[in-house]
């Protein structure tokens, strides 16, 4: 963020204070765990299905649904007889693929043409929808250099 130094007087890089966006990076601040998480929405539930899906090498694909698990993203899946089957998102993980929807939608903005899209449908409505960020004072979407950073005064109504 512009309004935060990046180095100290000596020249040493810093960490920017933490904040709520920074927790959330943190969540996921490694190579795999989006992928995991898209491979999970996508109906991956099983360690050889999300394995394939995201191609990671299976001792860092453990270390991640284990980091995932942990951090409450995902959940152990029980089958009928308790044990467990695979996994799936809670609703902390759901509510990351909120994330993944907008950059699905930036994905379309810049892939290269030889790579496909794919078109998510509104279950509600039944109509192919794209995500896009609006603010919930105006509605209006909310486009690159439309807002600044400011200190929170209070609680969203949100």
């Amino acid at each position: 963020m512009s309004n935060q130094k990046n180095s100290s007087a000596d020249g040493l890089k810093i960490k920017p204070l933490p904040d709520a966006l920074s927790v959330a990076l943190a969540a996921i601040d490694d190579r795999w765990s989006l992928h995991i998480v898209r491979a999970l929405a996508f109906g991956a539930a099983r360690f050889t299905e999300i394995h394939r899906a995201v191609g990671a090498p299976k001792d860092v694909l453990s270390a991640r649904l284990r980091k995932l698990t942990e951090s409450g993203i995902l959940q152990p899946r029980a089958a009928q007889d308790g044990a467990a089957t695979g996994y799936e998102l809670t609703r902390k993980g759901r509510d990351l693929g909120q994330v993944i929807l907008v950059l699905k939608r930036w994905g379309d903005l810049y892939r290269d043409d030889d790579v496909p899209t794919v078109d998510f449908i509104h279950d509600v409505c039944g109509e192919v929808f794209v995500a896009e960020v609006r603010c919930q004072a105006c509605g209006r979407p909310i486009r690159s250099g439309e807002f600044s950073v400011a200190p929170h005064t209070g609680d969203c109504p949100a």
